[in-house]
């Protein structure tokens, strides 16, 4: 759950609140580069300009999610090949970002809750299966590729995003079970401690290996739905990743787990 930030007496404004989110940022450890430069930084911003609004943060995940399934919607049952329809990774990239602003938008404001942490979780897994329907949908409809290749592609897509979604997040959960078991520091999601050059290097190395599997990546693929060719060749590339990464997350996880145990 995220961490409530001290509020002052005074109401901060937009500088401050941001530096305040720039300090107290989940790990970095394995982050994404586009997750890490791109996304927090952007909902860092929007997070901080609606800090002193009436805006709460459940709406935010709701605009998010607005922005998310709208699009995807469009995309399976009334985008064609056309320049428009580039509109639907714009969308699916700002939702994303608003994916981002409302944990954020919570510590700022101090109403952290379960069920917030909970709606995100939700939205956040169910965009994952409607994401790759919308794309099959897409691609069924704009190309004269066999039915059976693209439901292959984007079903492999699908299994493997949300497996890699689902089960990082709950060995997050049993991190954090663990180490409140054990009063020890594990599963911190507080600030990053100081770190090495050695370990900035290697944290370096990580976010470029999993850049292909960040949820951005593929809304920027969908900037290309104008050529449905070219874009299922990028697409299949990030399935490809998807799939490669999953299979190694998973004998990694299982060696972490049976330790927590």
């Amino acid at each position: 759950m995220s961490r409530t930030l001290p509020h002052p007496a005074a109401k901060p404004g937009f500088r401050e609140s941001f530096n305040q989110l720039k300090q107290a940022q989940k790990s970095r450890k394995g982050v994404p580069l586009y997750l890490l430069w791109v996304n927090r930084p952007a909902g860092r911003v929007v997070a901080a300009a609606l800090r002193n609004t009436r805006i709460r943060p459940n709406h935010v995940t709701f605009a998010g999610a607005v922005l998310t399934y709208g699009s995807l919607l469009w995309l399976a049952f009334g985008a064609t090949a056309a320049p428009v329809s580039a509109l639907a990774g714009v969308l699916l990239a700002l939702g994303y970002v608003l994916d981002s602003a409302d944990g954020q938008l919570a510590r700022l404001q101090g109403r952290s809750s379960a069920y917030g942490e909970w709606l995100d979780h939700i939205l956040d897994n169910g965009r994952i299966a409607v994401m790759h329907v919308a794309a099959f949908c897409f691609l069924a409809r704009n190309t004269d590729y066999p039915v059976l290749l693209l439901a292959g592609c984007t079903g492999a897509f699908l299994v493997a995003s949300s497996t890699i979604f689902f089960g990082g997040a709950l060995l997050d959960q049993l991190r954090r079970n663990a180490a409140r078991g054990s009063d020890g520091p594990a599963g911190s999601t507080g600030p990053d401690r100081p770190a090495g050059p050695q370990d900035g290097r290697r944290q370096m190395r990580r976010s470029v290996i999993t850049l292909p599997v960040d949820y951005g990546m593929t809304c920027l693929a969908f900037l290309l739905l104008p050529w449905p060719d070219v874009f299922l060749v990028v697409y299949a590339v990030l399935a490809g990743a998807h799939v490669l990464m999953c299979a190694a997350f998973l004998p990694k996880w299982r060696s972490e787990l049976l330790r927590l145990s």
